[in-house]
């Protein structure tokens, strides 16, 4: 898995065999601070492919704002890191993403 693109605090793209997921941040006041990660659809991929780092934006907002940790969430059932390969998911994720920030620290 490799981190493609981010939103300080707010997301990280990665890729895993040419499969794009989107690991979008959300909370709920002070007791819920966690994110879900979910593959990008056909729609969210074309909006992706034509609106850039500003759709994927748009799309984490629209992800936070749908409460993804209520069942009622059009979310909830997409987040990968719910299903029975979460933890792996999970880790793959924090290793690419700690992929990223070394190669970001290193002198050019």
């Amino acid at each position: 898995m490799t981190c493609v693109d981010h939103e300080p605090g707010a997301w990280f793209l990665v890729e895993q065999r040419g499969v794009l997921h989107l690991d979008a941040r959300y909370g709920h006041g002070a007791l819920i601070d966690d994110s879900v990660l979910v593959r990008l659809d056909a729609a969210e991929l074309a909006a992706y492919r034509t609106g850039g780092h500003a759709a994927l934006s748009d799309l984490a907002a629209r992800i936070h704002d749908s409460a993804p940790h209520l069942e009622r969430s059009p979310y909830h059932r997409r987040d990968l890191y719910r299903g029975p390969d979460g933890a792996r998911y999970r880790a793959a994720v924090a290793a690419a993403v700690a992929d990223r920030a070394r190669a970001a620290r290193k002198p050019s």
